[in-house]
């Protein structure tokens, strides 16, 4: 994962003036989630690099969970990763695709494929963003005579501000 944030922070170089980003934002996730579950907010931060007009790179650097029966923290770049499609339009709304995979193993794993639809607008000297989307999650326990759980496929929605870095 830190090459992946080394060769992000080298593509960003090469992506023009404001190539890098930092986006803090709200999400409310486990939308239709699994029964039993309730939705949840969620803070979260992360950086992206555009080093072309249709395609940029996002690395989830936090991520807060705030369900009612526990809060999660995540910290660092394993939080996530998404390639982002962009749609050329004309105008200050800028459409794209987010795409991304998440891994994570030990003695058991849990597999994570994330996609949607977002948009980008733009203020003056940032950008606000709002995304909706699926994550399916599959975990393994990896412990013999344990039952995994099964495969949950809830809906998310984000929104927040994207602060460009001159580079």
């Amino acid at each position: 994962m830190k090459k992946l944030f080394a060769i992000a922070i080298a593509a960003s170089m090469l992506g023009g003036l404001y190539g890098f980003s930092i986006g803090l934002g709200v999400a409310y996730d486990n939308l239709a989630g699994p029964e039993g579950t309730d939705p949840y907010f969620s803070v979260r931060a992360d950086a992206m690099c555009k080093p072309l007009p249709v395609l940029g790179f996002r690395i989830g650097i936090i991520q807060i969970d705030l369900p009612t029966d526990a809060t999660t923290y995540a910290f660092g770049t394993g939080v996530s990763a998404d390639v982002l499609i962009f749609i050329p339009m004309a105008g200050m709304v800028s459409p794209y695709i987010p795409f991304g995979v998440w891994y994570h193993g030990n003695t058991g794993s849990s597999f994570k494929v994330k996609g949607g639809l977002g948009a980008n607008m733009g203020f003056g000297g940032f950008m606000g963003y709002l995304e909706a989307g699926i994550t399916f999650t599959s975990i393994s326990y990896g412990i013999e005579g344990v039952d995994d759980p099964d495969s949950t496929n809830p809906f998310y929605v984000q929104g927040g501000v994207r602060i460009p870095i001159g580079l």
